[in-house]
């Protein structure tokens, strides 16, 4: 089994990239107790003795392998003054899954790249560049409009491309809105939209973000001073060079913006297995909308009711099927996300914290 372990109450114990996220504290002192890890992956490392597995730790202050047998410590390096970065090993095949962190003994001497290897490569490079996201720069920031499926209307906001994926912010307040993970685009990745005319490869159209796990896609359109070839070279190339995802682009569905819109209101609304049952619940969010990724069951109720400062609480419809378990609005039914229980998939997808205060529907 490649994919080791999460604690599911530590998952991501950072926020996502985000202006009123940069820096951690220190850690606490616990003796020998062993850290609380983010993630752990079973690696292939590859050093002149050969190449041989490995259980790669990851936590917000110490990197760690461990032997899988005895499950001793091999190696271990601070993140404060041992670690330096990470980085993808881009060859020929598309399927290449190696990957090198820079990395020195004791704080002393010069940093060194380790090479390993992991079919979760991308998750694990996502991972080790959020625990330095406090010295790490935004690769690129881009004036977008976004549309808003129910109004048909472009909206103004501000695109952000960084190491590890994309970030949607307001333009007025600055407010993280949305966001997705490269590891967690679809395939394709990026669909382009056809212009009012029907022609596709134009720049006068639009984009498509699409995600995996259920999550919902959104559109987006060059805004003045950009166009949508530059946006979407931009996260192809970063997809890349920083995580190692090849992002695939379609231009060959040529979407119009109205049949972009009847498709997505399609897929909000599910699958339509027979409910087992149904709760009414407040669903707790943390920013972006709850995309972002939450510190764990410690993050404190912020003034909206929700995960932080600027979380908040909305009203849901939790349903529980023979393959899923679906969370829908209450008031038009569509689905806001899902997650099927016959599949196991390698990374916790995020923590999603529920109050339940009816009783079951079908009961």
């Amino acid at each position: 089994m490649d994919f080791v372990s999460r604690h599911a109450s530590d998952h991501h114990n950072q926020q996502a990239p985000s202006e009123s996220t940069s820096s951690y504290s220190a850690p606490p002192s616990h003796g020998s107790e062993e850290p609380e890890y983010l993630a752990r992956y079973m690696v292939v490392k590859h050093s002149w003795r050969g190449r041989y597995k490995r259980i790669f730790c990851i936590s917000n202050f110490t990197l760690i392998t461990l032997e899988p047998g005895t499950l001793s410590v091999t190696n271990s390096y601070d993140v404060g003054s041992d670690y330096d970065g990470a980085a993808p090993i881009i060859g020929r095949d598309d399927n290449s899954n190696e990957f090198t962190i820079s990395v020195r003994t004791d704080g002393r001497g010069k940093f060194k790249a380790m090479k390993f290897s992991s079919k979760y490569r991308a998750s694990i490079l996502t991972e080790l560049h959020r625990i330095r996201w406090n010295k790490l720069a935004v690769v690129g920031e881009f004036p977008v409009l976004h549309l808003k499926r129910r109004t048909s209307e472009w909206v103004p906001f501000k695109l952000k491309i960084t190491y590890i994926g994309v970030e949607l912010i307001e333009l007025k307040t600055g407010e993280l809105r949305w966001c997705l993970d490269f590891r967690d685009m679809g395939s394709p990745a990026i669909i382009l939209l056809s212009d009012p005319y029907g022609k596709k490869n134009t720049d006068q159209g639009g984009f498509v973000l699409c995600s995996l796990y259920g999550r919902k896609s959104k559109a987006f359109q060059a805004a003045s001073g950009t166009t949508n070839a530059a946006i979407i070279s931009n996260l192809t190339k970063t997809a890349t060079s920083m995580v190692g995802v090849g992002l695939t682009v379609d231009s060959s569905q040529a979407l119009t913006v109205s049949e972009y819109i009847n498709r997505r209101a399609k897929e909000a609304v599910g699958a339509d297995e027979t409910p087992c049952g149904a709760w009414l619940v407040t669903r707790l969010r943390s920013a972006a909308r709850g995309t972002l990724n939450t510190p764990g069951v410690s993050l404190s109720i912020g003034p909206k009711g929700g995960l932080g400062e600027h979380g908040d609480a909305v009203s849901r419809q939790l349903i529980l099927t023979k393959v899923s378990l679906v969370e829908r609005r209450p008031e038009n039914y569509e689905v806001s996300w899902i997650f099927f229980c016959l599949f196991v998939f390698p990374r916790i997808l995020c923590l999603r914290l529920f109050s339940f205060s009816r009783t079951n529907l079908y009961s």
